[in-house]
């Protein structure tokens, strides 16, 4: 495990936080799981870079290596190829197409070494493609598809040139050449087919700052190998010349697929690329809680936590995490005010041995303490009676003083006197409680149950 998860030590991380300068795992990460979103952190809502590139920087300071890479060992033999083949072409225009089929194992091993740059880093077994890669159909198919749009702006901007003017077709080749790697990536991404420049755009604005490095290189870099080679044709052999072209060709195309795969690595996870993490199945919200009480950011949890219970779909579950933040941050007396709302969720889910806990906690502080809605004592009492019959006695008992006016005070009573003959053999006192049913409601159902009760208990 290159990077452990900051939160979540036996977990991998996938990304690194630079505002926080912190290693995190999905887990804590604010994207969905198939990545259409940017990844932003659950703790600081910044942006976040994969955790390989955490000290890579911005790409435009990094430049000055890809320019170096075409010259590493393994790239060589494609500079030679190219540049010797075309040094030894006679001075012709038809040097121009076989000049191309020189480049054809840069062009393939371009679109290989393209595709290696925007997978996971993690999975990689070497730094360049093999040279196996000229002897797969789908580099050689990509190759082609990439190459296409640099050869149309090449051969457009070559024809005004001789056509027109030699200022019209530089400024042709500066324009054409800014679109090309946003072409490069559309065919990366999309796959190798002729619909796949249609999304070129989106890698232009989902990624500016580095789509602008890789089209500055594209255009600049082009024109300033049109210039040098212009210059070298005063001053050496034209086969000479020719070989100059055909390595700085080599070297463009080298460096702009590096270019172009870089901020496919950078970038993928939003374009649908490197999707070899591990799923997160648990909801957002969670996933940010979890980190937050990680973070040790209780008070932040505590806020969310807050809204949800003012909410009419907050859970037990819900109700239980708000509790034990205020348990852990000292708020007792907070505690205390919620005590009823939360007795009244736990109540409606029917979780009678949770609401029993929270009844003792709460006589443990104050013995004489008891919900004071009626309705609550109630429904608290109906859900207990057989588990704690003494706490039912206290609920119920004297509720006509108390609430008068409360409309289901002779349930109340029957389930009272039901208790007190049931449970504790007084059947004397449960007597008292039927007859003031009988002479306080009106209710036929109520009177029939009173009748029932003494006939049951005869």
């Amino acid at each position: 495990m290159k990077h452990p998860c900051k939160y979540h030590p036996g977990t991998e991380a996938l990304w690194y936080c630079a505002h926080d300068g912190l290693y995190l795992c999905q887990q804590c990460v604010d994207g969905d799981e198939d990545h259409r979103m940017e990844a932003r952190c659950l703790l600081c809502n910044h942006d976040l870079l994969p955790a390989g590139q955490s000290h890579m920087g911005p790409l435009w300071q990094r430049l000055g290596r890809y320019l170096r890479q075409p010259f590493s060992l393994p790239l060589l033999p494609l500079l030679a190829i190219w540049a010797v083949l075309a040094a030894l072409l006679p001075p012709l225009w038809a040097m121009v197409p076989v000049a191309l089929v020189a480049g054809l194992p840069t062009l393939v091993f371009s679109a290989a070494l393209m595709t290696l740059r925007a997978g996971p880093r993690k999975g990689r077994k070497a730094a360049f493609p093999a040279w196996d890669c000229l002897a797969e159909s789908a580099s050689w198919k990509s190759a082609l598809w990439q190459a296409l749009p640099a050869l149309l702006v090449i051969g457009l901007a070559g024809l005004l040139m001789v056509a027109v003017s030699v200022p019209a077709g530089l400024l042709v080749a500066v324009i054409g050449m800014l679109l090309v790697p946003a072409l490069w990536l559309a065919v990366l991404v999309q796959g190798a087919e002729p619909g796949a420049y249609a999304a070129a755009a989106n890698y232009i604005v989902s990624a500016p700052r580095d789509y602008a490095v890789a089209a500055g290189f594209a255009s600049l870099g082009c024109v300033s190998a049109v210039a040098l080679v212009a210059v070298a044709l005063d001053v050496l052999p034209l086969p000479l010349v020719q070989g100059v072209a055909g390595l700085l060709a080599a070297w463009w195309w080298l460096v702009l697929a590096d270019l172009c795969g870089e901020i496919a690595a950078r970038h993928g996870r939003l374009w649908g690329l490197n999707q070899g993490g591990r799923r997160v199945p648990l909801p957002l919200a969670e996933r940010r809680q979890r980190t937050q009480l990680c973070a040790g950011r209780f008070d932040k949890v505590l806020l969310t936590t807050s809204k949800i219970i003012k909410t009419k779909k907050a859970t037990v579950a819900d109700w239980q995490h708000h509790d034990r933040l205020l348990a852990v941050l000292g708020k007792e007396d907070e505690r205390i005010a919620l005590a009823e709302p939360y007795l009244d969720c736990l109540i409606g889910a029917q979780a009678w041995s949770v609401a029993l806990e929270l009844v003792a906690r709460q006589r443990h502080r104050d013995a004489q303490w008891l919900p004071a809605a009626p309705a609550l004592r109630l429904a608290l009492a109906e859900g207990v009676y057989t588990r704690d019959p003494k706490l039912v006695v206290a609920l119920l008992k004297e509720l006509h003083q108390k609430y008068p006016e409360f409309a289901d005070l002779g349930e109340a009573y029957l389930l009272l006197a039901k208790v007190l003959a049931e449970a504790f053999g007084l059947s004397g006192k449960a007597e008292q409680y039927l007859r003031y049913v009988e002479s306080h409601c009106r209710d036929a159902r109520l009177r029939q149950k009173v009748a029932d009760c003494r006939l049951a208990w005869g």
